[in-house]
């Protein structure tokens, strides 16, 4: 089982644990591709200790925003990229779980950006 299988796994276990009578809803944020520095480095997202990402259709990324971007950097003795990690934190100062990559994304004028 590779790491994405594990993880998504373990949010659907956690997910089914709460009981509440409103659906479960979650925000994530909609970036362009051109936030990362090249397609590249979004195909690796996934490869390094402590980010959980995965192609979205042929264009594109979901990555996962712990709870406490920082918190989990550490636990990974800062092995998510510099990035990452900006994106993940500006994400969840927003309130968002994920964050969608797209080409035809929106382009954020808070977040850096590279031609590619």
């Amino acid at each position: 089982m590779n790491r994405i299988t594990s993880g998504l796994m373990a949010l659907r276990r956690a997910l089914r644990r709460q009981r509440t009578a409103e659906p479960a809803v979650r925000k994530m944020l909609d970036l362009a591709t051109c936030h990362l520095p090249s397609s590249e480095f979004g195909d690796e997202m996934n490869s390094w200790d402590g980010v959980i990402a995965f192609p979205n259709r042929e264009y594109g990324w979901i990555l996962w925003v712990p709870d406490d971007p920082e918190e989990e950097s550490a636990d990974y003795d800062g092995e998510v990229p510099a990035e990452v990690l900006r994106i993940q934190l500006y994400a969840r100062q927003h309130g968002c779980d994920y964050v969608m990559f797209d080409r035809d994304g929106p382009v954020d004028g808070n977040l850096p950006t590279w031609d590619w």
